[in-house]
């Protein structure tokens, strides 16, 4: 087998932190599908985030032996193959994100609005870490990484004390178990997806 040329893995690598950024920028409009959905309480925007999981999917695969070739001879692709790694965890968190808030609509099932609004809040917060972690593909950034980890401190410290007020309600009575159970698990999925954003722009600043 002919070793590939420097000027031929430039290109590449260059070629595939595009897909990553992009399948990163689908993984925020996956989010931002399931907030629309669970505002208006309708599955339909669940289709699309569905279709953009989907696609992530298609260019995990596509990237994966990609990745292998071009590391075996620049190992300093090898952070980018890590960041690939987390992006598909990230989609893989949001399929159960999503396969959650489809529940919820389908069922029928009710929030209190103070759940409501705690898991309409994180969501925004997730696009928020979503976004900048995505452009630290491109654009390595000091900045950005501060920033995605505070944001991600700050969301998993907020989703920690939301899931032990609403246990608290729980208790109480103030809340049905079916619906606790879908908020505490839309919680930790919100929480794994901004852990993954945060070790993506770790591994992109190192």
């Amino acid at each position: 087998m002919n070793k590939i040329s420097v000027q031929d893995i430039k290109v590449s690598v260059k070629d595939m932190l595009m897909v990553l950024h992009d399948m990163g920028s689908s993984a925020e409009e996956s989010v931002s599908s399931i907030q629309t959905a669970l505002i208006y309480n309708k599955t339909m925007p669940l289709e699309d985030c569905k279709t953009r999981i989907e696609r992530i999917k298609k260019q995990e695969g596509l990237l994966k032996s990609r990745f292998a070739e071009i590391t075996s001879e620049d190992p300093g692709v090898e952070k980018y193959a890590e960041v690939h790694g987390h992006i598909s965890k990230i989609a893989e968190d949001l399929g159960k994100l999503s396969d959650l808030a489809d529940k919820k609509i389908r069922e029928n099932i009710l929030f209190s609005d103070r759940a409501a609004n705690e898991s309409m809040f994180l969501l925004q917060r997730l696009t928020e870490i979503l976004r900048p972690a995505t452009d630290m593909i491109l654009a390595r950034n000091i900045f950005l990484c501060k920033y995605v980890q505070t944001s991600q401190s700050d969301l998993s410290k907020m989703a920690d004390e939301y899931a032990t007020l609403h246990e608290e309600r729980l208790i109480k009575g103030e809340c049905q178990p079916v619906a606790s159970s879908l908020y505490i698990g839309m919680l930790d999925m919100i929480k794994r997806i901004a852990w993954h954003a945060r070790e993506i722009t770790l591994k992109l600043s190192e």
